[in-house]
């Protein structure tokens, strides 16, 4: 399959959270745009986390872009020089308070394919026990959540988990669980 071909690319935007540059291209058919925008977030780490009894340790967050609290996994983005695992292990004791000593790469999703250039690496932490209460951020409100894997899958099929690397998480745990 042919490829897309950049004319010319100007950064439009550089600071720590986020890079935006438009480009001209030219589409394999010859067709040209000349304002397509492609923006660039951190990296982010996610986690499907399960406890010995078969629930999985969610998170509801408000989420200002969208006006309501959503319902995921525990996620937060790479800071300079880290490794995902890392980051995994972090956020998921930052997040929940929860710990595990059992963690498996799951794989790279792509939340936004048309726009944005980032992955979130999802991360399956199984055995999972709570040792601390949350270290959150000064900007972070979450509730944390605990429920059978079961109802977590049924929430994504009714929608009420509706955050792409989430839904691909808790889906892949199921299947993993023989649910």
């Amino acid at each position: 399959m042919d490829k897309w071909k950049t004319i010319c690319s100007q950064a439009l935007l550089d600071t720590k959270w986020v890079k935006v540059r438009k480009d001209a291209v030219e589409l394999p058919n010859g067709q040209h745009i000349d304002d397509f925008y492609a923006i660039t977030i951190n990296e982010a780490a996610a986690i499907v986390a399960l406890d010995d009894y078969g629930n999985i340790i969610l998170k509801k967050e408000y989420r200002y872009c969208y006006g309501r609290d959503l319902i995921e996994i525990p996620a937060g983005g790479f800071e300079r020089g880290e490794e995902g695992l890392e980051v995994a292990k972090r956020e998921l004791l930052e997040e929940t308070g929860y710990i595990s000593e059992d963690w498996q790469f799951i794989g790279r999703t792509v939340e936004s394919s048309a726009k944005l250039t980032n992955y979130m690496h999802i991360y399956f932490a199984d055995h999972c026990r709570k040792v601390s209460g949350q270290h959150l951020d000064a900007t972070e409100e979450i509730e944390v959540l605990v429920m059978p894997l079961e109802q977590a899958v049924s929430m994504v099929m009714d929608n009420e988990i509706c955050c792409n690397s989430s839904a691909h998480g808790i889906l892949w745990a199921a299947r993993k669980c023989g649910i």
